[in-house]
């Protein structure tokens, strides 16, 4: 059966009120309201594929997953939110299973777990942009490694910049944020003083308020995939490989 082509980002049903309404708060741990989640979660695949497919074409082959619709145990058996991320392909991943061996096969084999592309829908409305887990040490590692010395602080500085300013560079849940568009190398040796790998959540994100006319804008999703292209730079200054290796550690 021939695979079916992502539709046009244009073409892309935007999302509704009724979208957010799925995560009001009597509706986290109902299995009642499976049916009104998947029916979301489709339409994150959708978007992901059509995403996926915008930046193959900028030259990056991201894998696309969704989170999980229904309480579970993986969920804390509540879905406050849904996400598609878009995560490191099998080949991408296999140099690093190769170089951490057995030990760490169930955090490598995790899509979740690497730097993903993300774009999440809530009650209060959507979240998008680069998120790393804390349990993804060696990418956040290779990356403070890398931003040691001035050079790699003023490369990532200048990345970040290079991404929308309605962007922020956040550690973990804490409020502080390094605005992109006016970051400077000595901002970035201060978040890394600080910032614990293994410990510690990275992300570059924005948040659109559901009441925001953007967050129900049809042209939304051309807006994001523009956006995502303008993160890949930092997406692949952040993720190990073989060619961007700063941890000491070589593979065999």
């Amino acid at each position: 059966m021939p695979k079916k082509t992502p539709q046009s980002l244009t073409d892309l049903p935007p999302f509704t009120a009724r979208d957010f309404l799925a995560f009001e708060r009597h509706k986290w741990s109902d299995p009642e309201y499976n049916a009104e989640r998947l029916e979301l979660k489709r339409k994150l695949h959708a978007i992901g594929e059509a995403l996926r497919a915008h930046l193959l074409r900028a030259g990056e082959d991201l894998l696309l997953r969704t989170s999980l619709h229904h309480p579970y145990v993986f969920n804390g058996h509540r879905v406050d939110s849904l996400w598609l991320y878009l995560s490191p392909s099998d080949k991408a991943k296999k140099p690093l299973r190769d170089l951490l061996g057995v030990e760490f096969a169930a955090d490598t084999d995790a899509s979740y777990i690497h730097a993903n592309l993300v774009l999440e829908i809530d009650f209060q409305g959507l979240n998008l942009g680069l998120r790393v887990n804390e349990r993804a040490w060696w990418d956040t590692q290779n990356a403070k490694s890398r931003c040691s010395a001035r050079a790699g602080a003023e490369e990532f500085a200048g990345l970040l910049n290079g991404v929308s300013d309605r962007y922020a560079l956040l550690m973990h849940d804490w409020k502080q944020e390094y605005r992109c568009g006016r970051l400077r190398w000595d901002d970035v040796l201060g978040y890394f003083r600080w910032f614990k790998p293994g410990v510690h959540r990275m992300s570059v994100v924005r948040s659109i308020p559901k009441g925001e006319a953007e967050a129900t804008d049809p042209g939304l999703f051309s807006r994001v995939a523009g956006e995502f292209a303008a993160l890949l730079p930092v997406y692949r200054f952040l993720l190990w490989s073989p060619d961007n290796n700063h941890l000491g550690l070589k593979g065999g």
